[in-house]
């Protein structure tokens, strides 16, 4: 009777707590004030659980935290507390366990190696080149991690998928390799932060199905891949670095000898001129920048506002603004060569990207924005290996003027 009693008393004292509390509520309610809401627990961490054990939290233990450790490096897909799961779910973790051990293996520690490249001036092309031993160096311990890491991803892809009974098919191998330049390219556009594009770049993809079976597709990234990771002007910044780098050094960092480009003779008749009746000068290789750069191009000059026009049929692949370029408008025709257009007046309205324009179509005005102090329109090429070449030798050869003879003031 004494057990029924004191169950009466707890079941009439909670029902009591439980009106008590409906009532406070009602009363906050039509007061006008919103019940704060319960904050989200964070998502543990092996650096938290640590933590709480170290403290004897009995809802945290070494063990677990050693787990996630593994989980967070890409050793294990899941951890003891996720539950079961169905053959997608675990097809899924893996991939991702897979991608979280390139990471790690990409995670090297670069404090030393860019204390070695004191004194450095990061905005300096030349600066790169000066230390290409450095950034070879860098290569190396690159390529490594990604082969390290892709070995690590597959003993993970393997053990998953065999426990689960679904046939692993590997297309390929990882073939990711960069040398001084692409690593100086990728280290000025993202500093230290490098190493995190290249794992996104170098991660295992997966094509197939669960019932059917999975290929491993290892990818071998073009460089505007690894380059898109990060922002736009990143994207921009590494690929004017990498072709800059790839036109005026050799393999050891020394400047190269100055080339003449000569072009197909079929190409020759898909070129007209961007600014018919502007003279065309020829400034390769001037001094820019207080002499810390080359000049990379062609320019003429024309009055404020004249229709520029594509001196190819192409697709229009960025549309873009940058301090030194101005507004620019970059566009690659069917050969495969880019065609860099400076300082418009403004960012073009008259084309997007992605669109397809035709020889002499207006892409957009002369005008004077970015490192400029005259009005005129920069015109870039780049060849289908990604190097600059000069425009000038290329009007020249095409028969298209006027042409300002060299020495001519």
């Amino acid at each position: 009777m004494t057990f029924f009693r004191n169950k009466r008393i707890a079941t009439f004292l909670l029902s009591a707590l439980i009106l008590a509390s409906t009532a406070s509520v009602r009363g906050s309610l039509a007061e006008g004030n919103t019940p704060e809401p319960s904050p989200t627990p964070p998502e543990p961490t092996a650096q938290t659980e640590l933590e709480s054990a170290s403290k004897g939290d009995s809802q945290s233990c070494a063990a677990f935290a050693a787990e996630l450790l593994r989980y967070e490096e890409g050793v294990l897909s899941g951890t003891s507390r996720d539950g079961e799961k169905n053959k997608y779910q675990i097809v899924d973790d893996s991939f991702l366990a897979a991608g979280r051990a390139v990471s790690t293996a990409l995670s090297l520690d670069l404090t030393e190696w860019a204390q070695s490249l004191e004194p450095f001036e990061p905005t300096v092309y030349d600066s790169y080149a000066q230390r290409a031993a450095a950034f070879q160096e860098l290569a190396l311990r690159v390529n490594e991690a990604i082969q390290l890491g892709s070995a690590e991803a597959m003993s993970v892809l393997s053990r998953d998928l065999r426990g689960i009974g679904v046939p692993l098919y590997a297309n390929g191998q990882q073939n990711l390799q960069l040398g001084w330049r692409e690593c100086a390219a990728l280290y000025y556009a993202f500093g230290s932060d490098m190493n995190a594009a290249v794992a996104k770049a170098a991660a295992p993809k997966r094509l197939g199905d669960v019932f059917v079976g999975i290929t491993l597709n290892w990818p071998d990234p073009a460089f505007d891949e690894i380059a898109s990771a990060g922002t736009r002007e990143q994207l921009m910044e590494a690929r004017f670095a990498l072709t800059y780098l790839l036109t005026v050094y050799n393999d050891v960092g020394s400047v190269g000898p100055v080339e003449q480009y000569t072009y197909p003779a079929d190409y020759l008749k898909t070129v007209a001129h961007p600014l018919p009746g502007g003279t065309i000068k020829n400034g390769w290789y001037d001094p820019r920048s207080r002499h810390t750069r080359l000049h990379m191009g062609t320019d003429i000059l024309a009055r404020k506002h004249t229709p520029i026009l594509s001196a190819t049929d192409g697709v229009v692949l960025y549309i873009g603004y940058m301090p030194i370029p101005g507004n620019f408008v970059i566009i690659r025709d069917p050969s495969g060569y880019e065609y860099h257009y400076y300082h418009m007046f403004e960012l073009s309205t008259f084309v997007k990207e992605g669109q397809h324009v035709k020889q002499g179509q207006q892409i957009g005005r002369v005008g004077s924005t970015g490192n400029s102090a005259a009005y005129h329109l920069h015109v870039g090429v780049i060849s289908p290996d990604d190097r600059y070449l000069n425009p000038y030798d290329l009007f020249v050869q095409a028969g298209i003027g006027p042409i300002q003879q060299d020495g001519t003031p």
